[in-house]
């Protein structure tokens, strides 16, 4: 719908830790996310996690998911975990969050599945 865009993500902030094995100006940092005991790369700008098997990036069979849930996207040197608009949210430490930096071991959580997050 025209004037109803999602707010911009949040700038990094400028005291942040960097990202393990990420320098400003080399590649991007390799992320990784565990899922389902399967560890895969976040090989994309923007990695949808959703229920639709041909509209996400990580497809999660759940009526509780959004078709396009929540995404990992790469904004200003570092990965972000953005929800979409989704009826039931994302949640990290218990809280529901719209977006945030994602740390080395950072857990983050779906409806009722869990997703890990790694450099390494």
């Amino acid at each position: 719908m025209p004037g109803h865009a999602p707010p911009p993500l949040p700038s990094a902030p400028r005291a942040a830790a960097p990202v393990p094995g990420y320098a400003s100006s080399g590649p991007r940092p390799t992320l990784y996310v565990i899922f389902n005991g399967q560890k895969m790369p976040v090989n994309k700008d923007e990695f949808v996690i959703g229920r639709g098997s041909k509209s996400a990036d990580l497809p999660i069979k759940d009526g509780n998911i959004s078709r396009r849930h929540a995404a990992v996207v790469f904004q200003n040197g570092g990965w972000y975990m953005k929800d979409l608009g989704s009826t039931n949210g994302i949640e990290f430490n218990g809280t529901r969050i719209d977006t945030k930096l994602i740390a080395e071991g950072d857990m983050i959580q779906i409806c009722d599945y869990e997703l890990r997050f790694t450099y390494h």
